[in-house]
C-alpha cells in the first residue's frame, strides 16, 4: 500500500505506450492533491466547479488583510474536508507576510503560507502539508 499512488504530473506519453509510472505513498500523494487545490481556481476543474481555492479570486484585489485571510482558511478548509477524503480533522493554518526578492532589483511581495494539519484515516498517523504562494500577482514559491 506504500506506494499504491500515482506521483504527479503524469507522464500521458508512458501510459499510453502502456510502461511503468512513477508511484509515490498515500501522504505524498496527498500533498499533490492538496497542492492542486490551492493552485487551482473554482471553476477551473470541469468535473467539479466548487475544487478549487478563493486566492485565485481576489488575488489582484491584493485584500491581505486578517478578512481576506479568514476567508482565504475557511475557503481551504472547506475544499480539503469536500476534496480530499483520506485525511480527517482538517486544521488550517494561512499567514500573509512581505517577502523581500533580490533577483536583480529589490522588491517585496507578499507571501502567502498555507499550513495544514490532518490525520491520515488509514492509519491515524498525523499528517503535515506546508505549501507558500506569492500573491499579487499570484505565482508559486
Amino acid at each position: 500500500m506504500s506506494d499504491a499512488y500515482y506521483r504527479l504530473p503524469l507522464n500521458f506519453e508512458d501510459l499510453l505506450q502502456r510502461r511503468h509510472l512513477p508511484r509515490c505513498s498515500e501522504q505524498e500523494s496527498i500533498a499533490q492533491h492538496l497542492y492542486l487545490m490551492l493552485t487551482t481556481y473554482f471553476g477551473e476543474a470541469r468535473f467539479d466547479r466548487t475544487f478549487g481555492c478563493v486566492v485565485w479570486e481576489q488575488d489582484f484585489e491584493a485584500l491581505t488583510n486578517l478578512r481576506w485571510r479568514d476567508a482565504v482558511q475557511r475557503s481551504v478548509e472547506r475544499t480539503v474536508q469536500e476534496h480530499e477524503p483520506r485525511i480527517d480533522q482538517v486544521k488550517v493554518t494561512v499567514d500573509v507576510e512581505d517577502y523581500e526578492l533580490r533577483d536583480g532589483h529589490q522588491r517585496i511581495r507578499k507571501r502567502l503560507d498555507v499550513t495544514i494539519r490532518a490525520v491520515l484515516l488509514h492509519t491515524n498517523e498525523p499528517f503535515a502539508f506546508r505549501a507558500s504562494l506569492f500573491v499579487a500577482p499570484l505565482s508559486i514559491d
